[in-house]
């Protein structure tokens, strides 16, 4: 009404509003919407009454738009200061939260950091305090050397080995203490630690300052500061006693395998002693099975069975093949002439009665023993490859191979020897009689090794003959 009595239209009352209205948004803190609201009342305060109780003229309807205009257009300009300002408040506050967050967890971080600092450097401590007790009281050398080999740092048990005082200062080589016939093996097991990053379990020897030597097993890896190889840290154990253990164990397992072999051989001379004329029978017969094994290994077929193992157990066990011969009267046995078909039936018994002896004996020994081979080879090495042999007519490689292998070897030293029958062939003539048999009697692979060992046979058979004299005429052996 103020405004009505101050002229109307043409009334200035609007400065006063407006006054107002920037003090109002100036002092306090509204939102745009706040201060559109406050606006639009402020300006309904103003127009309303003009429009209500003034006269309206053309230049006052003038005044009044403009005053409306300008009115408006503070509003406007409020509501974005307005907006702005709250934008900014809510910036300020949203600021002002995360700080007091980040402070917070800052803070707890900072008495967790701390209290993980010191757990940590009491756990190093401990570390520390174990690792020195096991540096200092383990029984073994711990050593650290540089790539040149030179000893930087030893724990007691070093200077007691090596026996030089604890006290003194360790200013030489580590290769100063290797036995001089290992120096090489040293060299190459630095070489290789440094390819490969770690050895394990390399064995020499090393000396101490009074000339002993002992045997030392090691374990190393490497130490690298700042990703560059500044040395090596080397773990020696003694084994000196331990490898005293295993030579005397190695002797007392020779000396086992030489009392056997003694004894093989002692119960195979039973049957030889009967007949004089057999000579160095059991000698050659298992020096030529034990080429044909070795050759037959050589063939693909037979590479996984014939092991070294398998070498040497036919070695000592083909001796065993005649073994039955004990249980055949002198009469049969030793007879000069041609055997009855009853007396040969007799003979014929020595295979049967050798594989039962030592199928007897076997059954006493616990685990896998050389006598399955000498059973195998008494039984069946009278076996014929197309199944005309005896004792029960085995065909093919029904035939156990280590009996395949000694019948070769066995008609081989029959024809080249004399006996009480018969006078001995010649290398050639028995070669000839053998090959024709390729297939029937013998084995065609165990024949093929035969032909390839051919002047093997010929030089075991001139080196083991007993009475060169009377031989050489006969088998054509250089004196």
């Amino acid at each position: 009404m103020l405004c009505v009595h101050m002229g109307g239209y043409d009334s200035f009352y609007y400065v006063g509003v407006l006054m107002v209205l920037v003090t109002f948004t100036a002092i306090l803190p509204l939102t745009a919407l706040q201060a559109g609201i406050s606006g639009i009342l402020l300006y309904a305060i103003y127009a309303v009454p003009i429009v209500l109780f003034s006269e309206p003229t053309t230049q006052s309807l003038k005044f009044f738009f403009s005053n409306s205009f300008f009115f408006v257009f503070f509003i406007a300009i409020t509501v974005l200061q307005c907006y702005e300002e709250t934008r900014v408040r809510e910036r300020e506050c949203r600021l002002k939260v995360e700080m007091d967050s980040l402070a917070g967890r800052l803070s707890y971080y900072a008495h967790n950091l701390e209290a993980e600092v010191e757990r940590r450097m009491k756990d190093l401590e401990e570390s520390e305090v174990r690792y020195r007790e096991l540096y200092e009281n383990i029984i073994d050398i711990v050593l650290l050397i540089d790539r040149n080999a030179k000893i930087l740092m030893a724990n007691p048990r070093f200077y007691e080995a090596i026996g030089i005082p604890l006290s003194q200062k360790i200013e030489f080589s580590f290769m100063n203490l290797v036995s001089d016939p290992d120096i090489t093996l040293i060299e190459r097991m630095i070489s290789r630690l440094a390819i490969e990053q770690s050895v394990k379990d390399f064995q020499f020897r090393i000396k101490n300052r009074t000339g002993k030597v002992f045997d030392v097993e090691c374990n190393a890896k490497c130490i690298y500061k700042d990703g560059d190889l500044v040395g090596f840290q080397m773990v020696i154990r003694d084994i000196t006693v331990r490898k005293k253990l295993e030579q005397d164990l190695i002797d007392s397992y020779k000396n086992v395998q030489s009392a056997r072999n003694a004894t093989i051989l002692g119960l195979a001379k039973l049957a030889e002693y009967r007949d004089a004329d057999t000579g160095a029978h059991l000698e050659r017969i298992r020096e030529y099975s034990r080429v044909l094994a070795v050759e037959l290994s050589k063939n693909p077929s037979y590479a996984n069975y014939i092991t070294a193992d398998y070498v040497e157990d036919i070695y000592n066990s083909s001796i065993l093949h005649d073994i039955g011969k004990v249980g055949i009267p002198d009469t049969i046995l030793l007879k000069p002439g041609r055997l009855t078909l009853e007396e040969f039936e007799v003979v014929k018994r020595h295979s049967s009665l050798g594989g039962e002896a030592l199928k007897a004996v076997e059954a006493k020994i616990d685990g896998q023993s050389f006598l399955s081979l000498g059973k195998e080879i008494a039984f069946y090495h009278h076996e014929k490859w197309d199944g005309s042999g005896y004792p029960l007519g085995l065909k093919g490689e029904q035939i156990p191979l280590s009996a395949r292998i000694v019948a070769l070897a066995d008609v081989y030293d029959a024809l080249t020897s004399k006996r009480v029958y018969k006078e001995a062939y010649s290398h050639e003539k028995a070669m000839e009689i053998i090959v024709n048999e390729r297939g029937t009697h013998f084995d065609p692979d165990v024949t093929d090794a035969f032909i390839a060992l051919a002047e093997d046979f010929q030089a075991i058979r001139c080196h083991m003959i007993e009475d060169k004299q009377d031989d050489v005429q006969q088998e054509g052996c250089a004196v």
